[in-house]
């Protein structure tokens, strides 16, 4: 969800919080101007500059900075940056608690971390802890120095802590739900998460930011994304970044790839292992990425191009179908893998049924239109009541992974549908992907067929999403309603064509 987005769902405490961190003499009472403000400034708020300072938590209480990482990390790993307040508390505790359990497995630590830069590590670690039982900003940043130079991680850090006593608390006592939520205010006063509250409350990364953070934090992908990348790779690369790392490269593809996300190989170093040559024939099995470069940049546009995969954020957490109306696009053109990545779907079986799903959002939600039950199984997708007149309007999907030609069995299909409805079929509408010129021909000569002067409109799902998201914005009333006018046409409703027909109609 963008900054926008979040904004109307906020409330006058949380709304101030984020005026306060990066509007510092700004003081406003009032929601809306809040709101305004804060939009007004945007800029300045995805400021990567502003963003990146308020990410150094050197300054701040030892628990405050690790819970702000814990938060953060768990935010990033969700779909959509966004999670329910308890899930998010339990999450954090989930974290945690593996880090814990990690770092009493002698095996794990073994292979993955060197045993000269464990001990030399540890050694400094414990000495600073020992000085005046905390860490200091000071210490901090010499241990950030040290690991770097070491090419220890973050996650290295914790686990080598908790095997002194230390992680998350000491005697690795585990935080509670109090210290959580006062590093939640923290990240809040810093502008680098969002509350709002619907049927419950929620916290949230804004787009806007994800990207910044998350390449600070060091985390180069969501571990989903990271497992597509290293699933599209072929067996012998995962035994050659595994072996290049001194682990156990025997075992089946599955095996393989759940071994490399284990040892917490970050993208760019499993990529690193391979030559300047390999990574270009990687680069050409990707649609659309630049082949060419250095080393560092092929990298960079290998992990690019999976982190725009799952760039996309759900829209509404308090309805699943948004997740669906998200990826609109994408279910009726059948971009399976980018479904898959996103967990959008699991089986490709599900894209034509969320694809549907998404339509009914659209129409319920989105336009506030109200949908007529229909029984039983031989029917449209979908149908509306049309106007007092007892006429309706009737739609039907159709996912397609090139242009959609109207076959002949759909206008057969179609034809069925109009003349078994109970009433007089105003408009049948199709949604699709692509359109051909035959569909178009088509839908003319269904309309003649249907014998009840029913308009039949094709529609992309890009442009049938356009008109969800935009149509208040050709509309003067303080509270408009949509008018159905606007796809009742035969023909594609290209998008000129339904801006067109908004301008008039609302």
């Amino acid at each position: 969800m963008n900054v926008q987005d979040v904004l109307p769902k906020m409330s006058k405490l949380y709304l101030n919080r984020i005026v306060d961190s990066f509007l510092k003499d700004v003081k406003l009472n009032d929601e809306d101007e809040m709101r305004e403000v804060i939009l007004k400034n945007i800029e300045e708020f995805q400021n990567k500059d502003r963003v990146t300072r308020n990410l150094n938590f050197l300054e701040e209480y030892r628990d405050i900075a690790l819970l702000n990482e814990m938060i953060l990390m768990s935010l990033l790993e969700n779909e959509g940056y966004v999670l329910e307040e308890s899930i998010l508390l339990q999450n954090v505790e989930q974290l945690e608690d593996q880090i814990v359990k990690d770092s009493l497995e002698d095996e794990f630590i073994k292979n993955t971390i060197s045993e000269d830069y464990c001990r030399i590590y540890s050694s400094v670690l414990s000495a600073a802890w020992k000085k005046d039982e905390a860490l200091n900003a000071h210490e901090t940043n010499m241990l950030t120095v040290l690991r770097q130079e070491l090419e220890l991680t973050k996650r290295d850090h914790y686990i080598i802590e908790s095997r002194l006593g230390r992680f998350p608390q000491k005697g690795n006592k585990p935080h509670s739900h109090r210290q959580i939520e006062k590093a939640l205010r923290n990240l809040q006063s810093r502008g680098l998460i969002l509350r709002f509250k619907s049927d419950a409350a929620y916290y949230i990364i804004p787009s806007e930011l994800a990207r910044i953070i998350r390449y600070e934090l060091g985390g180069e992908l969501r571990k989903a994304t990271y497992e597509s990348l290293l699933n599209d790779l072929t067996k012998n690369h995962l035994k050659h970044i595994l072996s290049q790392c001194y682990l156990n490269s025997s075992g089946v593809k599955e095996i393989l790839v759940s071994r490399i996300l284990k040892h917490n190989i970050l993208p760019s170093k499993a990529l690193d292992t391979f030559s300047n040559d390999e990574l270009k024939e990687i680069l050409k099995e990707l649609e659309g990425v630049r082949i060419t470069g250095t080393k560092n940049e092929r990298i960079s546009n290998i992990i690019d191009y999976y982190e725009n995969l799952s760039g996309k954020n759900i829209s509404d957490p308090e309805d699943e179908r948004s997740l669906y109306f998200d990826y609109f696009e994408d279910l009726a053109a059948r971009n399976l893998k980018r479904l898959r990545v996103n967990k959008v779907i699991d089986k490709d079986l599900e894209a034509e049924k969320y694809f549907e799903e998404a339509t009914r959002y659209i129409f319920e939600v989105k336009l506030g239109l109200e949908l007529v039950h229909m029984p039983g199984s031989k029917h449209a997708d979908g149908k509306i009541k049309f106007n007092d007149k007892n006429e309706t309007i009737l739609w039907d999907n159709k996912s397609v992974e090139k242009e959609y030609n109207f076959p002949d069995e759909h206008f057969d299909q179609f034809l069925k549908y109009i003349r078994a409805n109970d009433n007089r079929v105003t408009l049948f509408l199709i949604i699709t992907s692509w359109i051909s010129p035959d569909a178009i021909s088509k839908a003319q000569k269904l309309k003649a067929f249907s014998e009840t002067d029913t308009d039949v409109a094709l529609v992309s799902a890009e442009d049938l999403k356009y008109v969800a998201e935009y149509w208040k914005d050709y509309s003067t009333k303080k509270e408009p309603e949509f008018n159905l006018q606007v796809l009742n046409y035969t023909g594609e409703l290209t998008r000129s064509i339904l801006k067109d027909r908004m301008s008039w109609s609302l």
